[in-house]
């Protein structure tokens, strides 16, 4: 059932027998009265009667008509009175009303009529008018209708919903017309329309419904919804770009939510990074990147008022190409390539004149998996490499290696840092399986972290971004040891790029000041004083996914004093720390290059990166060596890599485990001294990243022919 408010374009009747009937006479549909007023109209001595509306004055056969009074007690105590509607003089319905004194109230009546015609409705000393039609008056062809604004969309019972259009006279003669304003397929409200021709106007209809539910309008095919919802109550929506956990005012929740909630103030929470699934390609992280209003807390505070909407983006979390491998049911997340030490342009410290000194990169990237995470398809290991971030990566080898031992060892390899080039990376490390744990771990706050790195169980060390902590190990005593290597587990948080880039612009009037010096460990001197252990034995970065490798001690302690310090000033989070001191165990190690390699476009993408890319298609030749012969793509492309499955069989007592190598780095977006174009190249020989003018890329002929036959994609 419908009950529409009064629109303003009423006329005001005569209460005049004579003037009804003319009226009627003119036309079955000439619009008269859908409000009619008697002052101090009254049905006894107390009661009065004012402001009968009529909705809809235009109806077709059969459709209810709603007949409206307002009816007041004017008298001192309580008392009751009869209400009768007469339609054409017969009187069809009669209600008693109640009132105690100085109450008022509105009384409705519906009737419903099976004929055509014009109606005259009286109650008490007013009177209207009606029409039925059993068609409706066709729309003018030169009336053109548009721009449907309805407010509130969503609404509470009884209150006013403004419904507009924008009308227009295309035509060469005046247009009178009432134009039906339709709500769940009923004429709810009639608007004269009265327009010369080229004329513009806005017309306006204002209703109300007494049901909560969804009322759907149409005015001359604009179309839109109305949402009627439980008074004192509202709409919240809290949308995400993808699934993202939170908390509603302490609940959780997933979005995309939309739920009623109580008008007032509530508290939303969500997580600063979650592990997503994306494109079949398995977890990969997520950060919070901000809300639509520019604001970046993971509290807000929303006043509920009306219905709103709350939106929040979340971004891949890493930097770099991510990798993803075939495990038997689909392509899942491994961790990035590069992360780190691939990244170009990363800033040592200005010299006094402001010139900068720049990085070395190691690019090799060394990524286990073990046999849950890579299965064959077909005969052939299936890899992709997908650059998710906005960012230029350059690949220029990829291998795997498979990795038989013994089934009471665990393989681990070592992982790359900036600055420094360490010693034997890339070296497969064999350690127990159960590595003894540290006889205490505190860190730079002089918290007990012990418990948090006993177990790799996924509760990280507290970490810091731009500022120094560190973490205390007393391994025991290791005096017996003739090798010692620490096995362990963690990850680091990256600022983006740009934000990064703005870090090291601090610096420029600080010469010699490393603005994010990476991480480096200290042991115990003769004296009892800390000393820091030689450059190429220094402390990795992690991943920023959760990542186990392994950093060999042997040798670094000068007494028998085993407490070792690690220093680190970015975000870095251990989850596990154990010390090994089991001897190296035979292995067997077997190489696989892909046999096939083709890069092609992932997802489509709004980039600013420019340059002369690879072309997609088969790019094989390109990843069977370093030879700064690059596959060179942004956002959105992906490498798919296939290696031959045919190895030998793995003996008794044996397990096998995978490593992907690839050699690989990358350019983000945010630099001011990198853009982010292809050029200038990287390469193998440099020593940093920009490198110094006695340096250059390969220009021979060779790589020439490269350039020429593989990077044609120019993108401007």
């Amino acid at each position: 059932m419908f009950s529409h408010s009064v629109i303003n374009k009423s006329r005001v009747i005569l209460i005049c027998v004579l003037v009804i009937g003319a009226l009627v006479e003119l036309s079955a549909y000439f619009y008269v009265q859908n409000t009619a007023y008697s002052p101090a109209s009254s049905v006894s001595t107390s009661f009065q009667v004012a402001n009968l509306t009529i909705n809809p004055d235009l109806a077709s056969l059969n459709q209810q008509v709603n007949i409206s009074v307002g009816v007041a007690n004017v008298g001192d105590s309580t008392g009751s009175d009869s209400l009768s509607l007469k339609i054409n003089d017969s009187s069809v319905q009669t209600k008693t009303v109640s009132l105690s004194a100085n109450e008022s109230e509105t009384v409705t009546f519906s009737v419903n009529e099976t004929n055509e015609g014009t109606f005259n409705a009286t109650v008490g000393d007013l009177i209207g008018l009606f029409s039925v039609s059993a068609k409706p008056t066709p729309m003018p062809a030169a009336l053109g209708v548009g721009n449907m604004f309805i407010s509130p969309l969503e609404a509470w019972t009884e209150q006013p919903i403004n419904i507009s259009v924008d009308v227009t006279n295309g035509g060469s003669t005046n247009i009178n017309y009432r134009l039906p304003f339709i709500v769940n397929g009923q004429n709810a409200q009639s608007v004269l329309v009265q327009l010369a021709p080229g004329a513009k106007q806005k017309v306006t209809a204002t209703i109300t419904e007494t049901d909560v539910g969804y009322y759907y309008v149409n005015v001359a095919g604009q179309t839109n919804t109305i949402s009627i919802v439980q008074t004192g109550m509202h709409t919240l929506h809290y949308i995400a770009n993808h699934p993202i956990p939170f908390t509603l005012d302490g609940v959780s929740h997933t979005t995309s939510y939309s739920e009623l909630v109580n008008d007032g103030p509530h508290t939303i929470v969500t997580p600063n990074s979650v592990p997503l699934l994306v494109g079949g390609w398995g977890l990969i992280p997520f950060q919070f990147s901000g809300w639509s209003d520019g604001t970046t807390s993971l509290t807000k505070t929303v006043d509920v008022e009306s219905e709103v909407y709350e939106s929040a983006t979340y971004i891949h979390q890493g930097s770099c190409p991510a990798l993803y491998v075939w495990n038997g049911t689909g392509y899942g997340y491994v961790a990035d390539v590069s992360d780190g030490s691939g990244w170009l342009g990363y800033l040592e410290y200005f010299n006094p004149d402001k010139t900068a000194v720049y990085s070395y990169n190691y690019p090799y990237d060394y990524i286990k998996m073990d046999s849950t995470q890579l299965q064959p398809l077909n005969g052939m290991y299936n890899l992709k490499i997908v650059e998710m971030a906005n960012e230029i990566f350059y690949l220029d080898s990829a291998k795997i290696i498979a990795v038989d031992h013994p089934a009471n060892t665990n393989v681990y390899s070592t992982t790359a840092t900036l600055l420094y080039n360490l010693t034997d990376p890339g070296t497969i490390y064999t350690v127990s399986t159960n590595p003894a744990t540290p006889v205490s771990a505190v860190n730079g706050q002089g918290q007990n972290v012990l418990p948090l790195i006993s177990k790799l169980d996924g509760n990280y060390t507290p970490g810091t971004q731009w500022g120094w902590n560190n973490i205390t190990l007393n391994l025991g005593n290791l005096s017996g040891a003739k090798e010692i290597n620490l096995v362990v587990a963690g990850k680091i948080t990256w600022p983006t790029t740009q934000a990064g880039g703005n870090n090291f612009l601090k610096y420029q009037n600080q010469p010699d000041v490393m603005p994010s010096p990476p991480p480096y460990m200290e042991v115990k001197a003769e004296n009892g004083s800390w000393v820091r252990v030689p450059d190429n034995r220094e402390f990795p970065l992690p991943d920023v996914t959760d990542n186990t490798f392994v950093v060999n001690l042997t040798g670094l302690f000068p007494t028998n004093d085993y407490e070792l310090r690690i220093n680190t000033y970015q975000n870095i989070q251990f989850d596990y720390i154990g010390v090994d001191t089991t001897p190296q165990q035979n292995i067997v190690v077997q190489s696989i290059l892909p046999s096939s390699a083709d890069l092609e476009q992932a997802f489509t993408t709004d980039s600013n990166s420019s340059g002369a890319f690879t072309k997609y298609g088969d790019v094989t030749t390109l990843l069977q060596s370093a030879d700064d012969k690059f596959v060179i793509g942004r956002q959105g492309d992906e490498v798919t890599l296939q290696f031959p499955a045919n190895l030998a069989p793995v003996r008794a007592g044996w397990v096998r485990d995978y490593f992907v190598v690839a050699n690989c780095v990358f350019k983000g977006d945010g630099l001011p001294y990198v853009p982010l174009t292809v050029t200038p190249l990287p390469f193998q020989a440099m020593t940093s990243f920009p490198y110094p003018s006695n340096e250059s890329y390969p220009y021979d002929a060779s790589h020439q022919t490269y350039l020429q036959t593989f990077n044609t994609r120019t993108i401007p």
